[in-house]
């Protein structure tokens, strides 16, 4: 299947170099969502008398976790399966 998709072995690293990043954040942005809710919710539930700033400071909090978890991910894995040499 994949030798149809990607005949060229180099065509098919530069997809998962550049796709599988975006898969991860996609697929953890929920959990880290959740995550960043139940410990910080209540706390900025009690600050704040509405919701919206709350949810906005959470949807920014997500975004920088996963950001943070992706770039930290891309580094240690590149070191740990020896493909960057530092």
């Amino acid at each position: 299947m994949t030798m149809r998709l990607f005949p060229d072995k180099e065509q098919l690293k530069k997809m998962m170099r550049g796709g599988l990043p975006l898969i991860f954040a996609v697929a953890w942005a929920p959990m880290v969502w959740m995550l960043l809710a139940a410990l910080l919710g209540p706390v900025m539930g009690q600050l704040f008398s509405s919701w919206q700033p709350v949810v906005a400071i959470l949807s920014v909090a997500t975004l920088a976790v996963t950001l943070l978890l992706n770039v930290v991910f891309r580094r240690y894995g590149l070191k740990i399966f020896g493909m960057l040499t530092e």
